[in-house]
Parts: structure tokens; sequence; C-alpha cells
């Protein structure tokens, strides 16, 4: 896999349009020809790119930052010549998918040819011109400078920030609790793992506990070992035998790695000592280590710096100190004025006039120890006036790009992202697209991720499998972090810390060019592959910037209507466009210069105000995501069906009068030509085409996610959906809602549900709950709303023994005077919503129920007058929320905490349990 990211890029199209081509018969051989010379060029290149990577870092920046930029133009000439032979070879509607129809057809057609023909001139043309270039980049290669990955490179020589012991702040119970594992005679030997991004104080805090007098006394030999990369064991084990044996020292150790083992196993098997594995990057190295020790006797440890999660794992939960969270405001504010005011005595003050620009540099360092103390640390030596800390905040948008010149709190990053396989640099980078602070949703980073083209299938695995493997890693890590989780533990939102933000801005592969107010991360004239306008006063019909290459485009923020007056008129412009997302735009109209950007692959139109779907959409043959939620479209036009790339069609529109999302009808069409389709949601079955669309829907076996608004008025159109539904054995989700509230959601016809569904909701009449949903095993997350259970059903037993239900949201679900959870049932629930139960009067939690319980939430539940009965015995809650209930229920709650003041409540039910009362926390 090529090392550069540009070049990654423009192979993976060499190789899709090489394929495309093998499979016509009688393609003329000179394409085939200029396809292998673009493949051969780009790989010369990338060796090039890789070299020179390492030049730029050893200080020679000026010499070559041109040439890289120059050798990168290139690479981008072959990504557009290909593209262009992809626009203008035959789309016909029939036709849209590339390794099907298509290649029938292209053989006989004239445009076929005439691509065919334009391609290996341009091709050929690039490579003429460039040929002596190509040359000189052969002999620059050979000039003694390796070729492996950078990370590989220099992995012992880019020596992260350590910091000094009087900068431990805010981590006295880590290092507390280091000392007492330490110090435990445990019978076996343990491993300890401290994980955190680069800066957070792993190796300071582990110096500072090594070096502390009871815990050498408590070992009779130790060694510290500064774990480099590649990792060379034989080193690893010289060094270990030289600082447990005191001979050692004078003498290097000698022999073969397994004479090394055996001399380490004699000197450590009946003494109890510590190894410090500082900063280990792959599992393999730790295990090549840890193998290569004895035992020792009881009470010996092995003490491991990481920064990802994965390395750390080694360690059983509670020996695994995590440092990625960073430092509290508290300490994080004590840190940065101590370094930045070393002569005040009060290190929590500063004066009152730089009071915001403090504020400002904390808010950009994120909590990381390192970069608190490095930018307080310079700004001690600049006056201390504001307009001075004005001019060094500013500063940070031009800090250098080799590792030379970045300053010390991001230098720590660069050793994480050289660290990364290629696709993961790429998915990494691809953070910058979004403004500073912003939480993105995992689902949609993952779809434009897999639209970007970074992610490649794997054996059996989707891309959105590959994609969420990408992004577990990434968070593993410690480059990427969790703003929100689902109960399952799935990440829900994430996002960049400010100054990782900062950092990938400002790396120089032209990844990305941002748009703000009196602000851009490029040069004017430059030309730009992905733009992100992040200003709502910016008009992209005015940049400066040459466009005409862009593939994609994200607008952040409502903007003006003026500046979107003439939009549909400049995407005519970006006719290689594969990525545009107006999400929040002030559109009311289909921009009409989208249905020609022929290689667009994403388009989100979310919650704009357009209100129809032009029937040439047939034209977007690539298209794999259509994001048309929180519009005003009800109808789709049948031609959404023959977008046969098509993996995610997510629509719904709001109803005023319901106040409720509704469902989008699609037009008659096949739905059934959708087989790339992973999710479908929110589509509506008319009384119409229920029977053929149903039947229709069991044809795409793939889907993982679908989501239906139904009317099932017969007992035929009831078994056909469930008929569908039992096809459908990837299904992870499953959402269906009744058009009509007096007509019963009647699913009782499944015999062998989708068993990896872990996410159900149900709307609508039951009459009883689905015996089907008891062999769930995997479900996590289950939604029942409107079903209004009679009284003579016991509401919660289908329910209580399903193994991983961790959320349980109960609207309008019974008609029943007792809901009543027994004893030994949700062992595993998490997050309990009971919501509208009109004829509810007694909550009853029996002992041991819900013994994982952290958030109970009643609300409108308006004749239920006493708190839940056993409410005492759920010791895990965190939080209990009370909304719009009756007065004689609110008056119980206070009246018990009046009795026995909010303290003591909190504690009975468990330690620092919050109460909330329509939305106000309790004092």
């Amino acid at each position: 896999m090529a090392a550069d990211i540009a070049v990654s890029a423009a192979l993976a199209l060499v190789e899709k349009v090489a394929s495309f081509v093998d499979k016509i018969r009688k393609s003329p051989s000179h394409v085939r020809e200029a396809l292998d010379k673009a493949r051969t060029c780009l790989e010369r290149m990338d060796a090039y790119l890789t070299t020179s990577q390492a030049r730029i870092d050893q200080g020679n920046q000026v010499q070559l930052q041109a040439r890289v930029k120059q050798v990168r133009d290139v690479v981008h000439y072959i990504e557009d010549a290909l593209d262009e032979f992809t626009i203008q070879v035959p789309h016909h509607s029939q036709y849209t998918h590339w390794y099907s129809g298509m290649t029938r057809c292209a053989a006989h057609s004239t445009s076929y040819w005439l691509a065919s023909n334009r391609l290996s001139s341009e091709i050929e043309v690039i490579i003429t011109n460039k040929i002596g270039f190509l040359r000189e980049l052969d002999g620059l290669t050979q000039e003694g400078q390796p070729t492996c990955s950078t990370s590989q490179q220099h992995g012992g020589t880019l020596t992260p920030q350590v910091l000094e012991d009087d900068e431990i702040v805010g981590f006295d119970v880590p290092k507390q609790k280091l000392i007492e594992q330490l110090m435990k005679g445990d019978p076996k030997r343990l491993t300890i793992s401290i994980v955190g991004p680069g800066g957070s104080g792993k190796t300071t805090i582990m110096r500072n506990v090594y070096d502390t007098k009871k815990v050498q006394r408590n070992f009779n030999c130790r060694a510290w070992i500064d774990v480099l990369r590649p990792l060379n064991l034989e080193n690893v084990l010289r060094t270990m035998l030289s600082s447990f044996d005191p001979k050692g020292k004078r003498q290097e150790p000698e022999g073969t790695i397994n004479c090394l083992k055996e001399k380490l196993k004699l000197l450590l098997q009946k003494k109890k000592f510590l190894v410090v594995l500082d900063n280990v990057w792959r599992n393999e190295d730790l295990e090549s280590i840890v193998n290569a020790l004895p035992n020792g006797s009881p009470g010996s440890k092995i003490l491991v710096s990481t920064r990802t999660s994965d390395v750390a794992s080694h360690s059983s939960n509670n020996y695994i100190h995590d440092l990625s969270r960073g430092l509290s405001k508290q300490h994080a504010r004590y840190l940065f004025c101590k370094k930045a005011f070393p002569n005040n005595n009060n290190n929590n003050n500063c004066p009152q006039e730089l009071e915001e620009w403090v504020e400002k540099f904390l808010k950009r360092c994120d909590g990381l120890p390192s970069a608190i103390s490095a930018v307080g640390a310079d700004l001690a030596n600049k006056r201390h006036s504001p307009v001075e800390w004005k001019k060094a905040y500013e500063s940070f948008e031009s800090w250098g790009l080799s590792y030379r010149d970045l300053p010390s709190p991001l230098r720590s990053w660069e050793l994480s992202y050289r660290d990364l396989p290629s696709q993961l640099k790429s998915c990494f980078l691809y953070f910058s697209v979004f403004p500073e602070d912003y939480s993105i949703k995992r689902e949609k980073l993952i779809r434009l991720w897999i639209a970007e083209g970074f992610v490649k299938p794997e054996g059996r695995k989707t891309m959105e499998d590959v994609a969420e493997w990408y992004l577990n890693e990434l968070v593993g890590r410690n480059l990427v972090s969790v703003s929100s989780k689902e109960t399952d533990g799935q990440v829900r939102r994430c996002r960049v810390s400010n100054l990782v933000h900062h950092f990938i801005i400002s790396k120089p592969e032209n990844f990305l060019c941002v748009l703000k107010a009196n602000h851009s991360t490029t040069d004017s004239g430059t030309k730009i592959r992905r733009l992100s306008v992040q200003d709502d006063n910016i008009t992209i019909s005015g940049s400066a910037y040459d466009l005409n290459g862009i593939r994609t485009l994200l607008v952040f923020g409502q903007g003006s209507s003026n500046n979107f007056r003439q939009f549909g008129n400049v995407l005519k412009n970006f006719k290689f466009l594969k990525v545009l997302d107006l999400q929040g735009a002030p559109l009311k109209k289909f921009p009409k210069g989208v249905v020609g950007l022929t290689l667009l692959r994403y388009l989100s139109l979310r919650e704009t105000k357009i209100k129809r779907v032009p029937r040439s959409i047939i034209k977007l043959g690539f298209l794999e995501t259509l994001d048309l939620k929180h519009t005003q479209i009800t109808h789709l036009p049948k031609e959404i069906c023959k977008l046969s790339n098509l993996r995610h069609l997510l629509v719904h529109h709001w109803d005023a009068t319901s106040k409720n999302i509704q469902a989008v009808v699609v037009s008659s069409g096949n739905i059934k030509a959708l087989r790339s389709i992973q999710k479908l949601s929110l589509i509506e079955v008319k009384k119409r085409n229920n029977r053929k669309l149903i039947k229709a829907l069991g044809e795409l076996v793939d889907l993982r996610k679908l989501g239906l608004q139904v009317d099932l008025a017969s007992q035929e159109d009831r078994r056909q959906l469930c008929s569908s539904i039992q096809k459908m054995k990837h299904l992870s989700m499953l959402d269906l809602r009744s058009k009509s509230l007096e007509v019963y959601l009647d699913l009782d016809h499944m015999e062998s549900p989708p068993k990896y569904v872990q996410r159900l909701h149900l709307e609508g009449l039951l009459d009883t709950l689905p015996r089907w949903i008891p062999k769930l095993e995997s479900l996590s997350k289950i939604a029942l709303k409107c079903s209004k259970l009679n009284d003579r059903v016991e509401p919660l037993e289908a329910l209580e023994s399903l193994p991983n239900l961790m959320e349980l949201d109960l609207v309008d679900y019974s008609e029943g005077e007792v809901l009543k959870f027994k004893a030994g049932t949700f062992k595993e629930l998490i997050l309990v919503s009971i919501e509208q139960f009109d004829q509810l009067r007694k909550m009853v939690i029996e002992n041991g129920a819900m013994p994982k319980l952290k958030k109970l939430t009643i609300s409108k539940c308006r004749n239920l007058e006493l708190v839940p009965k056993g409410i005492d015995g759920l010791t895990s809650l965190d939080q209990l929320c009370v909304n719009d209930m009756h007065t004689k229920f609110i008056a119980h709650l206070k009246g018990i905490a009046k009795r026995s003041s909010w303290d003591i409540f909190r504690r009975k039910i468990s330690g620092g349990c919050k109460i909330v009362i329509d939305g106000t926390e309790q004092p």
C-alpha cells in the first residue's frame, strides 16, 4: 500500500479503472498500457515522497517542500485524467453499475472509445513532460535515503516531550494508586499499564514513581527500558541485563537472543524485579519482551506506558491507568499559571486583563499537560499584556510544518501520526474538515470516509464494518476522543481535541482548505481538492482559489440565502465533485447543478427546506449516500430505485400536525434493484403498493438497517412483511411504525427473526408482544411506543430475560395499573424510560432487579402518585429524572427528601445519585 495519501488515492483509482477496462472485450490495448504507465509513475513518486518526508524532518524543508508540491501536482494530474475518463464513458440509466451492464455496452460505445483515446493521450503527455523529472526522482531516492515508512525510519530518533517532576499536577490519585499496586505482594508477576495520548504525563508519573524510595526498596532489582521502533529485542535484553546485574554495567552482555533470555532467567528467577517499558507502540513488541522475562519472585511487576488501548489491554482493568481525559479545569489552570507566572506566589491567579487569554489558551490545550506546560513557559518570557498574548495566540496559526519546527506540544502527535497505516492517516486527517470543537456522529463519519474512498472491503466485512474498525483503532490510539457513547459502548459521537485539530490542519499534504472569515489554511491560487466552508458570509463563487479540481465540499452553518442564490450554477464548474454536504443550508429547491455531478457519491441536503427530488437524479449513477432527513420531501421519484450503488437512503420529514417525523413515499419502482443498500429509512409503504413493495424488500438480503412506516390492513400483508424481514439475516436495526394508530401492528408471524438485531423500534398498537422478541439475544436497545397493551397482558414478561438488553424506552406502552420489575430480571439494563402510562398507579422494583441501572426517567404518568417501591434497591443508580408528573408524586418524592434530606436519600439509592425534577437538579 502506498505511504503517501495522494498517491494511495490515485493508485486506488487506477485499479478501479483497470478493473472496468479489463471486463470490456476488445478494449483498446493502448488504454491498458496507459494505466500500467500511470501505476508505475505513481509508485516511483510514492517512493520519492516517502524519502523526502525524512529529509524535511531533518531540516531541509526549504530545498524540498516546493519539489514535494510539484510531485503531488503530478499525482493530481493523473487522478484528474482518470476521473475525466470515468465521466466520459457511457452512463445510461440501465447501466449505472460499473461492473455489470455497463461493461456490456461500453465496448460498442463511441463515447467509450473516445474517452479511452483521450485517457491514453493525457497519461502519455503527463509522463512525457515529466520523464526527466521522474529520472531525477529515482536518483534522489537512491542517494542513501531509506524508503521505508517514516514511522519506522524515525521511531527511535523523534523523542516526545517529557514533563518535569514539578509539573505533576492533578495526578496525585493515579500516582498513589500506582505505588500501592507496585508495593503489593501479588503471587504472580503482574503487568500494569498507563495509557494516554502523547504529552499526557505517562512517562513523568512513571519516572516519579520509579524513583520513589519505598518503591526502590521494595524490589531486588529494577530496569528502565525506552522501547524504540522498530523493536530490537536483542538490544532491549542487553539493556535489561546491564541494569539488573551490576557487573553488566562494566561489561556488555554477550550472546544470541536465546542466550540472553537464559541469562535473564538465571538472574531473575529468585528475585523480585521491576521492569519499566516506556512508550510501547505495538502488541507484538510488548509480547516479545514480556515472554523473554521469567516470572521472578512473588511481587514482580512490569510497568508499561503506551498510547494505544490495545497494548494496555494486556493488563486487567484494575491495573490500567487511563490519562486520556487530561487535567481537570482547576488543575489545568493551576499548571498554566504556575508556568506563565513563575513569580506569582498564588498559582491560581492571573492578572485580570489576561483572564480572557488564559481561558483561550487553556481551551486550545484541551487539558494536555505537556501543551499547557509548554505554552505557559513560552508566555512567561513574553510581556504580560493583552496585545502580546493576542500575538502569541495568533502564532498558533503559523507554527512550522517540519518536525523540527513543530512546537513541543505538537511533536508527540507527529509520532503518533507517523505510526498510522496509510488508510488510517487519511481517516485521521479527515477530522480537519470539521470545525474546531465539532462532534461528528459515528454513522455520518463512516459514510463520508466510504464516499472519499478511504475504506476498502476486507473479506466478508462490509465497508461500514471496516470503517468502524478504523474509527475504533483511532480511538484506541488516543488520537480521537469519544464525545458520547451508546449504552452498549459503541461510539455515538466523536471529535479530536483542539490541539490535535490544529496539528492536522497544519499538515503539509494539502489535504484540505478551510475557509473562515478573514482566514484560510491555503494560499490563494492553490489547487484545492477538499474545501470546508466554516463561515456564513463566505460566497464560494467569489473564492480566490482554483476549485476546478475540487472533490469534496462541506458547508457548515446556516449561511444566507444570497450566498446560495447562484449555487446551482457554481456547481457546474465542480465536475469532479464526489462529496457534497449542504446540511442546514438555506435551500428551498433541489440545486439544479447537482444532477450534473456524475461522480457524486455522497449528497446531504439534511435540514434544508427542499420539497422535491427531480427525476433526473438518475444521472447520479455512483451515488452511495443520499441524506434527506428533516426536509420537506414527502415523495421520492421511482428513479431512486435505479441508483444501484446506493448504500444509504436516509429520508423523513417533519409533520407539524402530529408533531412527529413522518416517512417518505417512494413512487412505485423496482426497489429490489438497490442491491448495494445497507440502510433504508424511513420509507412509507402505502396501501395501493403494499404487497408488491413488501415482497420486494425480501430481496434486500444484505440490508443492515431498515425503517418502515406501514399500513398493514390485511393479514396477508402482515405475513408478507414478516416473511421479508426473516430473509434479512444481517439486519442489526429494525424500525417499524404503523401509519394509523387505529390499526394493530401485528408482527407475530416470524418463526426465525434476524438473530443479530441490536436495536428494535416498534410504534403502533399491539395486542401482545411478538413471540419472537425473546429470541433476539443480541438486542441491546428496544423502544416500544403507542402499543397500549391491555391490562391482561404482563407488559415486561417477554423482555425481562433478554441477556444483552441495556436500554428500555416505553411510551404509552401499557394500560395496566401495575408495572413490576421482578427480582433477578433485566440484569444488564442501564437506561430505563417510562412515559405516558395513563393508567399506571403503582410501580414496583423488587430486590435484585436491574442491578446495573444508571438512569431512570419517569414522565407523564398522571395517575402515578407514589415513588416506585424498592427504588432504594437500585444501588448503581446515578440519575433519577421525573417530568410532568402528578403533584402528589412530586410531594411524595420531596416528602421523602424532607424526612431524610436529599443527601441521605441520594446515599440510600446510590452514592451521588442526581435527582432532577422537570429539568431542575435538586440541591
